[in-house]
């Protein structure tokens, strides 16, 4: 059974999708550092208190909660098949994940922003962190018996993860028009020599 929600958090979560869309419209058109809060806010009939109590910085907007996505990925990663390497089995997580971001109607949106805006990019660190702490367990158990594991985990997931960014951004400046996960396979081809899984595959 799914989640029910009470009528509080359902009206909250409407505000905060309202607060999204607005300030995605308004970076979009006059780009992120030229938008204000105050501009956000007024567009979205609340005040400027009142964003504060949604989104803790205008960056969040963009980046949103780096956990709940890096949840999303590391139960990708903890799916994937047992005789996988580490190597093998990150790739193909964050293939499955690329299909999580094309379902996401605001990633090109999201993409774009983050391609022209410089300060977004220490906001894109700080996630990244989190994404490694996260998926770092599951790493680390592949590469039992390997040596130098507390070296080799955190290598492993940098790598891909600076592979995944890359493609977001090639894809966001071609606006979106091309295959995202037959880029993924060119990309991890091209650093790894092999592409995820099989999965990529199975999209082109």
């Amino acid at each position: 059974m799914g989640e029910r929600l009470s009528t509080r958090e359902i009206s909250r979560r409407a505000v905060r999708q309202k607060i999204e869309d607005v300030a995605m419209e308004l970076f979009l058109a006059k780009g992120f550092d030229a938008t204000t809060v105050d501009q956000i806010a007024a567009e979205a009939g609340i005040s400027a208190r009142s964003f504060f109590r949604y989104f803790p910085t205008k960056e969040d907007v963009v980046i949103g909660d780096p956990r709940e996505f890096g949840v999303v990925l590391r139960d990708a990663l903890e799916t994937r098949p047992a005789a996988e390497d580490a190597t093998t089995a990150v790739r193909g997580a964050l293939d499955d994940f690329v299909g999580v971001v094309v379902a996401n109607p605001a990633a090109l949106g999201i993409s774009t922003i983050m391609l022209n805006t410089s300060a977004l990019w220490a906001k894109h660190l700080e996630k990244q962190r989190v994404w490694v702490e996260l998926l770092q367990p599951e790493v680390l158990r592949r590469l039992r018996g390997a040596p130098h594991p507390e070296l080799l985990a955190p290598a492993i997931l940098e790598s891909a993860l600076a592979t995944f960014h890359a493609v977001l951004m090639h894809w966001a400046a071609h606006d979106g028009v091309d295959d995202l996960h037959e880029l993924f396979r060119l990309a991890s081809e091209a650093t790894t020599g092999t592409p995820p899984s099989g999965d990529s595959r199975r999209h082109s």
